[in-house]
């Protein structure tokens, strides 16, 4: 009968060795995992604040650039802007001679010292006493502003197309 108490025991020690090395092996792989788990969480906010500072130097870069950007588009209207204003004054020098060139005037009533004298003072032409029908006359003004929309808008092309470049 020893032997069967000899033989109980060390059933009885091996299924306790077992229970304790299955209890070790289980808290020693749950020491690995939460230390794992807690070196992970530091990683992921070492990764977290690298990337917050990389948004920051990507933000700045952005701003940067837009305001670059922003200053080449400002000069670049102010060169168009000049250059309008320049041919604008051209333009409306041109109109003004156009103006003065083909300027309708009445006829004088008066005979030939009234026409004489009307012809000195005014320089246009004289409205025919058989106006046609479809005969079209603008004002001085009328022609100013035509000329003014005109250059207005190739300023725009222009600088629309510049943009572009």
């Amino acid at each position: 009968m020893p032997e069967t108490a000899l033989i109980d025991l060390l059933v009885h020690g091996l299924r306790k060795f077992w229970a304790y090395g299955a209890l070790f092996a289980v808290s020693v792989l749950a020491w690995h995992l939460q230390t794992r788990a807690v070196a992970n969480a530091a990683a992921v906010r070492v990764q977290a604040a690298q990337f917050r500072q990389a948004q920051a130097a990507a933000a700045a870069i952005a701003q940067r650039a837009l305001k670059h950007q922003e200053v080449t588009w400002q000069a670049k209207a102010m060169e168009a802007d000049n250059a309008y204003h320049a041919q604008l004054a051209d333009a409306r020098s041109a109109a003004d001679r156009y103006i003065a060139a083909y300027r309708v005037r009445a006829q004088a009533f008066g005979g030939d010292a009234g026409a004489a004298t009307a012809r000195a003072a005014d320089s246009g032409a004289v409205v025919p006493a058989a106006m046609p029908a479809d005969a079209v006359m603008v004002s001085a003004n009328d022609v100013q502003s035509c000329t003014n929309a005109v250059t207005y808008a190739i300023k725009a092309r222009d600088w629309a197309n510049q943009l572009n470049r």
